[in-house]
């Protein structure tokens, strides 16, 4: 039986891997995604809210299905780790664009002016003064979301990944101890998102006292 805990525990590697890459993925790219929900262009704009809504509005469990069986008809074969990052990752770069774009409607009219005003191009504009005022505003909404990618990892059980979920399953089927092995997976997670909290706590105080309050 510990050698089943052992097996479950080994898994942890596996769960965090992809929630770290996708997690980094949907930070980074996230940023310059929303910014298409600015342009000046109405064609871009609905380029970004047909992206947003289509991968939002469906089930991420029916993404990565059609990410490892669907797209299989095309001639496309992805093995079940590389299915399983792609749509993680796609899921958290719409999900954090929307994330931003709340960001930085909350930020005061008054500021976009002040910045025209001093002749602030786009690009200073949104490094010097608005995505760090962005990042401390939306730190704590990351931190949450984060916390739910790490929960949304144990999709990937479902086509063969064998990270913490799986093989809990798997312990299960061979000892019939599913309540033991279960709870166990439960209290990894429990454990793994803890870390997510502190950080989200020190970022945003770190911010505030940096940057100015909206």
């Amino acid at each position: 039986m510990a050698g089943a805990l052992l097996a479950i525990l080994e898994a942890v590697g596996l769960t965090v891997l992809l929630t770290v890459v996708a997690g980094v993925i949907g930070v980074v790219l996230g940023a310059p995604v929303m910014l298409l929900s600015r342009s000046k262009s109405a064609a871009v704009r609905a380029v970004y809210w047909t992206f947003v809504h289509m991968v939002r509005g469906v089930p991420s469990l029916v993404w990565l299905f059609i990410a490892f069986f669907g797209i299989t008809q095309i001639g496309i074969t992805l093995s079940p780790m590389a299915s399983a990052l792609i749509t993680l990752s796609v899921i958290a770069i719409a999900s954090m664009a929307e994330i931003y774009r709340g960001g930085l409607s909350a930020i005061a009219v008054g500021q976009w002016e002040a910045s025209s005003a001093l002749g602030l191009g786009r690009w200073p504009l949104f490094k010097d003064v608005l995505y760090p005022q962005l990042f401390r505003a939306v730190s704590p909404t990351v931190a949450t979301y984060l916390v739910g990618l790490l929960k949304e990892s144990a999709l990937a059980s479902t086509i063969g990944v064998a990270e913490v979920t799986f093989v809990a399953g798997q312990q299960t089927q061979f000892y019939g101890n599913g309540l033991l092995f279960f709870a166990f997976a439960g209290l990894i997670y429990l454990v793994l998102s803890l870390p997510l909290g502190v950080l989200s706590r020190t970022i945003h105080s770190r911010l505030t006292r940096r940057y100015a309050v909206l």
